[in-house]
């Protein structure tokens, strides 16, 4: 946000006035609704990659995203679209690997992270595509989303919310135990591939906020913050809806008063979070 640092030397009255135009601004205004919405949503996928222990998937899920999104930027297509479609790609291969807990191993989803990464630089190197763009794709730029990005990615944080009260007590199974989902009548296998589904397809919407090194900042550090004040499963869920919402919008205002990228705001604003916590719960245990 270029010469966003003003803002914090404006008497209190020029601040407030200016926040609302900002406001009547649609560039502004779509940016605001992509942070509550992912903010709102996407901790859940956070906690799905931690009980799945699905680390090393996430990694190559975002590659495979990255390349679909250079892809689009070629030929001219939305990149949050095509960033979907190839990281789908990425998690149903993924996915048939994962499922008898593999991924761990590593060796497959190493090469698929390279390859994929490759290819990207290949397609930025040899094509006219504009190096802001390019910027935009790795660093994310909220300010720069269009209405067709801010749809997919409402309707990508809807359709996870949609899943998880759809489908509540099976996931809940499944991230607690696959083989025991699958003893008790659970389709757990479904369900995984849903919550894949619900993975690559939030890595993917979320690259256009935070940019493409950056999607932990609203998946992970909310659930991590999560995972300490919540004692059961819905409780860690609602905390982490708390928490990123809270993380996002508190990212935003500090990343507009410092003149510093939005997903670097909301590193240090969940950082701290996730250090005070940490520090009160060690403090409340020795008293």
């Amino acid at each position: 946000m270029q010469n966003a640092g003003v803002f914090s030397v404006l008497p209190k009255a020029e601040r407030n006035r200016f926040m609302f135009s900002l406001l009547a601004m649609p560039f502004f205004f779509r940016g605001l609704i992509a942070l509550c919405t992912i903010g709102a949503a996407f901790p859940v996928l956070g906690t799905f990659i931690l009980n799945l222990e699905l680390i090393p998937a996430r990694f190559a899920v975002m590659h495979g995203a990255l390349l679909g999104a250079a892809a689009a930027l070629l030929l001219g297509l939305n990149p949050t679209a095509a960033a979907m479609g190839s990281s789908v790609i990425a998690g149903i291969a993924i996915a048939a690997v994962s499922w008898r807990g593999k991924v761990s191993a590593g060796g497959s989803l190493g090469l698929m992270m390279t390859v994929c990464m490759g290819l990207a630089f290949i397609i930025f190197y040899k094509s006219n595509i504009h190096a802001i763009e390019a910027f935009n794709i790795f660093w994310g730029n909220i300010l720069s989303l269009t209405p067709q990005d801010t749809r997919l990615i409402a309707l990508t944080a809807l359709g996870i919310l949609g899943f998880l009260l759809g489908a509540y007590k099976e996931i809940h199974i499944v991230l607690y135990d696959r083989e025991l989902a699958w003893a008790v009548g659970v389709r757990a296998k479904l369900v995984y591939g849903g919550i894949m589904l619900a993975v690559c397809l939030g890595i993917a919407a979320a690259m256009r906020v935070t940019g493409a090194l950056m999607v932990d900042v609203v998946t992970l550090l909310p659930a991590l913050a999560a995972r300490r004040l919540g004692k059961t499963f819905k409780g860690i869920l609602l905390w982490g809806s708390a928490l990123g919402l809270g993380m996002n919008l508190s990212g935003f205002a500090l990343s507009f008063a410092l003149d510093i990228p939005v997903s670097s705001a909301i590193i240090l604003v969940g950082s701290g979070l996730i250090f005070s916590i940490y520090c009160v719960d060690k403090l409340g245990k020795k008293l």
